[in-house]
C-alpha cells in the first residue's frame, strides 16, 4: 500500500507553551549552543520584532497595551515587557502559571484599575499543555496601575502570560512528550506546545521535568524525582551530542528508573533536527546510563512504544472468513476464524494476546478466539450475547477487549477480560447515542464519536500498577471546528495523540478530519484530503506513521488515501476491516 507519512515528531503548529523566565522556556539571554540556529531550527515563520518600550506621559491604557504588545516580542523574551512594570513587579514577576491565548482584547478603565478582556481564549499549563478542550472563553486580566516618577506602570502583572493566537502561529510548534503509565511498561504521549528556535531542546526538557501534572496525573507518571531541574541548558556539540545537565537529585535513581528516564528523554530530543545521541551531567561530570554507557542513542526504550509491533497487516472480514489483507493479497488468519462460514460485520485483533475479536452480523454478539492453533470451532467463544447493536470492538495494550452496545437507550459500554465480561460506566459517555469508539494504544484514554454531532467524547482511563481499570473520568467533549462537517461516522487513532473522524458534511460528501484528543489546534499544515468516492462506514488510520489510511464503503470497497490527499480503491468485496491493536 502507499503510504501517506504523517506527523511524527515535530510539526508546525499553533498554541502555547510557558512563557516563563523563571521556568525558563521564554528567555531573557540565550543559550549556549556550539551549533548554527539553523541547524536546530530558527524564527524564520515569524519576522525580527523588537517592540518599544514605556513612552513618556502615555495614560494607563497605552502602558497596557504596550505590555500587551512587548510579550510578542521575537526573539522571544520578557525584558522589554518589564520595562511597563512597577519597580517592585519588575523584580518579582514569574508568568509562571502558564500562557492565555487569545484572538481579540479591550481594555476597560477604572480609577487605578484597567482591565483587558480577552476574547476567544485558550488557556496552556506551565508545560504547555492545552487545557480545557476545544471550547474558547473570556479571560478577564486585572492591571493595577501605579504612578513611579510620575509615569504609569503595571504592579500587578498577570502569572499566565496574555499571547495572541497571532503570535502562536508564528512562533510555536506542537511536540509530544510521554510518560509512563501506571505498569511503567509503556510510554503515555501528551501534546505541549513550545517555540521553535535554538533552546527547544532545553525548553523539552524544562517541559518534560515538571512532570505529567493536571489530569494526566492520573494515567502517567514521571521516572524523574520530583524537583528535579535542569541546569542552564542542553548544549549540542558538533557531533550531534546532547549533554543534559540535571540537578543532583537523578542520582538517586536506580539503575531501571535511571534507564527509564533516559527512554523519556531520548523520545522528547528525537524531535530536534541535528540531535544523535545524548548524555546527563551533573555538576560537570557526566553520568554512567546504560550498562555503564555515558552515551545513549535516541532509540532507546522502543520496549516501551505504546505502538505495538506486527500493526501493518489489515485484519478484514472477506468471503465469510477472517484475513490478513496485504497489498491486494489474502491470507486467512490461524485459528478458528480463519474457516469460511462466519457472518460477521466487524473484527478486532489483540496483537499482545494473538486473539480475535468478532460482532456477528445481527450485531447481537461477540465472539473471540484465538488466532493460533487449531481451526476447530468449538474454540470460538461468545463473550457477549443477547445485545441490541454492538459497535466495532476494540482491544487495549493489556488485552481488555472493550465493546460498545448502541442501543435505544444509549450506549452500554463493556469490558472483556478473560471469561469476565461487565458493564462500565463512562460519565458523559454512557447513555448516550455513540458511533464508534476506540482505547487509545497506550491505555490511557476511551474515545468515542456522537452519533447526532459532530463532537469527539475523551475519557480518561485510571488505572493501578497493575493495568486494570479502576474508573473511568467524566468524558471531555471535543467539537470538531469545521464548518458544515455532519455527525461522526467512525473515529480510528492517529497519530500519538489523535485521531481521524469519518463524517459526511453538509454537501453529502464523506470526509475525514483530523482532531487532537485534548481538544488543541494540532498541526495546521496537514494538507486536505479530498472527499471519498462515495458513502463510507469505516475508517482505519493507526498512530504508527508508516500506515496507510484507508475507507471502507458499505459495497465491499475499500480504500486508500495516497499523496496528495486523494483516494483510490485498492480492494474489493471487503465486509469488515481493522488495523490490529
Amino acid at each position: 500500500m502507499t503510504i501517506i507519512r504523517r506527523a511524527a515528531g515535530v510539526a508546525v503548529g499553533v498554541a502555547a507553551a510557558v512563557l516563563s523566565a523563571a521556568c525558563s522556556t521564554l528567555p531573557v539571554t540565550g543559550e549556549v549552543q556550539t551549533r548554527p540556529d539553523a541547524a536546530l531550527g530558527s524564527n524564520d515563520a515569524a519576522p525580527f520584532f523588537e517592540p518599544a518600550g514605556p513612552v513618556s506621559g502615555a495614560d494607563r491604557d497605552t502602558v497596557v497595551r504596550g505590555f500587551l504588545l512587548a510579550v510578542q516580542a521575537n526573539p522571544p523574551t520578557t525584558s522589554v515587557a518589564r520595562s511597563f512594570l512597577s519597580k517592585r513587579a519588575r523584580v518579582t514577576w514569574k508568568p509562571d502559571h502558564g500562557t492565555v491565548v487569545y484572538d481579540t482584547s479591550t481594555l476597560e478603565s477604572s480609577g487605578s484599575r484597567v482591565e483587558a478582556r480577552l476574547a476567544g481564549a485558550h488557556r496552556l499549563d506551565v508545560r504547555g499543555r492545552w487545557l480545557g478542550g476545544a471550547e474558547a472563553e473570556l479571560v478577564t486580566v486585572p492591571f493595577t496601575m501605579v504612578r513611579e516618577d510620575g509615569e504609569w506602570r503595571i504592579d500587578n502583572p498577570p502569572r499566565m502570560l496574555p499571547v495572541p493566537t497571532s503570535y502562536f502561529r508564528s512562533l510555536y510548534e506542537p511536540y509530544t512528550l510521554a510518560f509512563f503509565d501506571r505498569t511503567g511498561e509503556v510510554l503515555v504521549p501528551t501534546r505541549v506546545y513550545l517555540p521553535r528556535g535554538e533552546q527547544i531542546a532545553s525548553n523539552l526538557v524544562r517541559s518534560l521535568l515538571a512532570g505529567p501534572g493536571g489530569t494526566l496525573e492520573r494515567a502517567a507518571e514521571s521516572a524523574f524525582p520530583p524537583g528535579t531541574g535542569l541546569d542552564l541548558a542542553v548544549v549540542i556539540d558538533e557531533d550531534g551530542v546532547a549533554e543534559v545537565p540535571l540537578d543532583p537529585e537523578i542520582r538517586e535513581l536506580s539503575p531501571p528508573d535511571l534507564y527509564r528516564a533516559v527512554v523519556q528523554l531520548a523520545w522528547a530530543l528525537r524531535q530536534v533536527p541535528g540531535i544523535n545521541s545524548l548524555r546527563i551531567s551533573v555538576d560537570g561530570a557526566v553520568l554512567p546510563l546504560v550498562n555503564g554507557r555515558t552515551e545513549v542513542g535516541l532509540d532507546e526504550g522502543r520496549e516501551f512504544d505504546p505502538v505495538p509491533a506486527d500493526t501493518e497487516d489489515v485484519v478484514a472480514v472477506v468471503g465469510g472468513r477472517v484475513v490478513y489483507l496485504r497489498g491486494s493479497e489474502s491470507t486467512p488468519v490461524a485459528g478458528p476464524f480463519g474457516q469460511p462460514g462466519f457472518a460477521l460485520r466487524s473484527v478486532a485483533r489483540s496483537v499482545s494476546r494473538n486473539q480475535f475479536a468478532a460482532v456477528a452480523a445481527n450485531g447481537r454478539r461477540l465472539f473471540v478466539a484465538p488466532g493460533s492453533g487449531s481451526p476447530d470451532e468449538d474454540r470460538v467463544r461468545t463473550a457477549v450475547d443477547g445485545a441490541t447493536n454492538l459497535l466495532a470492538p476494540s482491544y487495549d495494550r493489556y488485552g481488555a477487549l472493550w465493546v460498545v452496545d448502541a442501543t435505544p437507550q444509549g450506549a452500554v459500554v463493556r469490558r472483556v477480560v478473560g471469561s469476565v465480561e461487565r458493564v462500565v460506566q463512562i460519565p458523559g459517555i454512557s447513555g448516550r447515542r455513540i458511533s464508534s469508539f476506540t482505547v487509545t494504544r497506550d491505555g490511557a484514554y476511551f474515545v468515542a464519536g456522537l452519533a447526532d454531532a459532530a463532537t469527539v467524547l475523551v475519557s480518561d482511563l485510571v488505572r493501578d500498577d497493575g493495568g486494570q481499570v479502576r474508573r473511568a473520568t467524566p468524558a471531555q467533549a471535543v467539537l470538531i471546528q469545521v464548518a458544515g462537517r455532519g455527525p461522526v461516522i467512525d473515529l480510528a487513532q492517529a497519530a500519538e495523540t489523535s485521531v481521524s473522524v469519518l463524517m459526511r458534511s453538509a454537501s453529502d460528501d464523506y470526509e475525514v478530519a483530523v482532531v487532537e484528543i485534548d481538544g488543541s489546534p494540532g498541526d495546521p499544515d496537514l494538507p486536505d484530503w479530498d472527499p471519498l468516492p462515495e458513502r463510507a462506514v469505516t475508517l482505519l488510520d493507526g498512530p504508527d506513521p508508516d500506515l496507510a489510511v484507508l475507507a471502507l464503503a458499505p459495497n465491499g470497497r475499500l480504500y486508500e488515501l495516497i499523496p496528495g490527499g486523494s483516494w483510490r480503491q485498492v480492494l474489493s468485496g471487503v465486509r469488515a476491516a481493522a488495523y490490529p491493536q
